[in-house]
């Protein structure tokens, strides 16, 4: 199974927040872009600003939550100029793009972040806000793990989960003692104001895949639409 099928398949379960902006501008999420209304290639900011927030109304739950951990990052707080400042003060490389409302930082050691994980990320990738570049949604990308690792870091991080959102999931597929990763495990939080989870599988010729997802999911209104409207 490719990794886009596998997307598109545990999409609106475990994957949820692939709608999200950072995920949007990476190009395995480019059809699901598409899918909502924008060229899936040609992109712009404000495009996928439109359905980031399209996708969050659906995606949302229905009550708020009683924190909003993102690996040491504070959701609509901490700005572009504060995630470069941290990469820089820790060597790490990062690249803006997409007028500044995507930054990519590739290698990042776990360390580096507030995580159960351990080892070295392939790439963390932070979303921002169009209408005043506040972070909006982290996800990490972990590959190469064999099994066993992969069962071990999943588990860390949805206890981490459960501990710091004192919540049962919204759904969940725990990996077993038998689990192969030939199919999906997750864990999914769905709030009014956050979405987080974590989801792990194997994938031909990468070892097992694993993403961490924190996600603002608040309305961001009439601000954003005006912003959109002057970047037309």
């Amino acid at each position: 199974m490719t990794w886009w099928k596998w997307t598109v398949r545990v999409g609106a379960v475990a994957l949820g927040a692939t709608a999200v902006i950072g995920i949007l501008h990476m190009p395995m999420a480019r059809p699901l872009l598409a899918m909502l209304g924008a060229c899936p290639v040609k992109a712009t900011p404000g495009q996928t600003e439109i359905a980031r927030r399209a996708a969050l109304k659906k995606l949302r739950g229905a009550v708020p939550a009683p924190a909003r951990p993102a690996l040491g990052f504070d959701l609509e707080s901490t700005t572009l100029a504060d995630v470069q400042a941290w990469g820089r003060a820790r060597g790490i490389a990062c690249q803006a793009s997409m007028q500044d409302t995507l930054l990519k930082c590739e290698s990042v050691p776990a360390g580096a972040v507030t995580t159960r994980a351990s080892g070295t990320f392939d790439e963390v990738a932070f979303g921002f806000r169009l209408a005043d570049h506040r972070l909006v949604t982290v996800t990490t990308i972990s590959s190469g793990l064999d099994v066993s690792a992969a069962a071990t870091r999943f588990t860390a991080i949805a206890e981490m989960m459960e501990g710091a959102l004192g919540a049962a999931p919204t759904a969940k597929r725990l990996p077993t003692t038998a689990w192969d990763a030939r199919g999906p495990v997750f864990v999914e939080y769905r709030f009014v104001d956050y979405i987080a989870g974590v989801s792990a599988m194997g994938m031909q010729g990468r070892g097992v895949v694993m993403r961490e997802h924190y996600t603002s999911a608040r309305d961001d209104g009439d601000r954003t639409q005006a912003s959109l409207t002057v970047n037309r």
